[in-house]
């Protein structure tokens, strides 16, 4: 798939409930859950790449909704974003 700005992504099965964000997408900005107090890698609300797309709780991809999103490496980033069972 490619965003906005031609940037080549992929969401890769890395779990049964699970998927990583892979490819070109360089810049990332992160913000946290409602109601915290400090955004935690571990528990973001969302993740938004430049050029997108927006990954946020309750969106849906492969037909099944992100429960939550985290940080697994910041340089480069990894991106996992966890779905309902």
């Amino acid at each position: 798939m490619k965003n906005r700005y031609g940037d080549e992504y992929n969401l890769v099965r890395v779990g049964e409930n699970a998927y990583q964000v892979t490819g070109s997408l360089k810049y990332w900005r992160f913000g946290g859950r409602k109601g915290q107090n400090n955004i935690d890698l571990n528990n973001l609300g969302i993740a938004d790449p430049s050029g997108g797309p927006c990954f946020y709780l309750g969106m849906k991809i492969m037909g099944r909704r992100v429960t939550r999103i985290k940080v697994d490496n910041i340089e480069p980033p990894v991106i996992i974003l966890e779905v309902a069972i």
